[in-house]
């Protein structure tokens, strides 16, 4: 009796260590670190176009995310704080995936998120940046070379991002 309590709460434990450290989703390409930042276009909430590309010359910090996503819904007061602290230097970008327009309005509005939303539909820039699990968060460099990638959440990510990013500076 007492080996399967043992076992249930074996289970119990790796179950909510993966819903707390990263959410499981989709497989892909790659961002490498040290290697070119993959390019992209995609819209914002307010249809607007926003490209890599046209960041060049600022550390961009791209959070990709789902609302569904309890990791996610932790880390984003992290980067939002993050991109408040680093304004002058740093660009958020988080990156909402798969999830319709309306339904990232609603959340948005209703958690009183701040960040620059881009809505990857289709998945498609997720798959390019091979996201595994979510949040994944990567930091590029001014000249749009990746050099950091963050997978799921860590109370420590704030200081571990605050670093990477003076480094940048």
């Amino acid at each position: 009796m007492a080996a399967g309590k043992n076992i249930i709460a074996c289970i119990t434990l790796v179950f909510f260590t993966g819903i707390f450290s990263s959410c499981v989703h989709h497989t892909g390409g790659t961002a490498s670190i040290g290697q070119p930042a993959p390019s992209f276009k995609l819209p914002d909430l307010n249809g607007d176009e926003i490209s890599l590309e046209e960041l060049r010359g600022k550390i961009v910090l791209l959070d990709f995310w789902a609302s569904w996503c309890a990791p996610c819904r932790m880390t984003m007061p992290v980067v939002e704080g993050l991109s408040r602290e680093y304004e002058n230097d740093m660009v958020l970008l988080a990156v909402n995936m798969g999830e319709a327009k309306d339904s990232v309005e609603n959340y948005v509005y209703n958690e009183g998120i701040s960040a620059r939303i881009l809505l990857d539909e289709k998945r498609t820039v997720s798959a390019v940046y091979g996201i595994r699990a979510i949040p994944m968060n990567v930091i590029i460099d001014r000249s749009g070379v990746v050099r950091h990638v963050y997978t799921g959440y860590d109370p420590r990510m704030a200081s571990q991002m605050r670093a990477q990013i003076e480094s940048l500076r």
